[in-house]
């Protein structure tokens, strides 16, 4: 029984939600080391999935080299972040959660009642890469209303 998926379906994951990152990512970080000083944010996920997925792995290896590179390249004023939305009120989660099944696990499981708007993203991430966040670097910043049940 193959749990995991084709090996085709992980190499397309590790390239849309990693390799991408990585490459634009290495694109900017030359000038942004010479002019000393960069914002980079990556917007991964937080639904927590109960089966293997490869996209929702190479998420996670977003995280885990966003913070490496945040030790790394902070002496150059570059601070990297994550942002990590919950369960957002868009086009796409609305097809999987049809008619009242999203109020209902909205008010099941999450304790601010109900999935998040667009603005909500916005907001954080401009507070991110904006100088008020001077001095927030190597973290994952989650908006989900408080669906999360983990500690980290």
């Amino acid at each position: 029984m193959d749990v995991v998926g084709p090996e085709e379906d992980w190499d397309a994951a590790m390239t849309l939600d990693f390799d991408r990152h990585r490459q634009l990512t290495q694109q900017l970080l030359p000038h942004f080391m010479e002019g000393k000083q960069g914002a980079i944010l990556n917007v991964i996920s937080t639904y927590e999935l109960r089966s293997v997925n490869g996209s929702a792995v190479a998420k996670a290896a977003i995280v885990v080299w966003s913070k490496q590179l945040a030790g790394q390249l902070g002496k150059y004023g570059i601070r990297i972040n994550c942002l990590q939305p919950g369960l957002i009120d868009t086009n796409n989660i609305r097809r999987f959660f049809p008619g009242d099944e999203r109020r209902h696990f909205a008010e099941r499981e999450i304790p601010l009642g109900d999935f998040g708007e667009p603005q909500d993203l916005a907001n954080m991430a401009v507070f991110l890469v904006s100088p008020r966040a001077k001095y927030v670097t190597g973290s994952v910043a989650v908006v989900d209303g408080g669906m999360r049940h983990h500690p980290f």
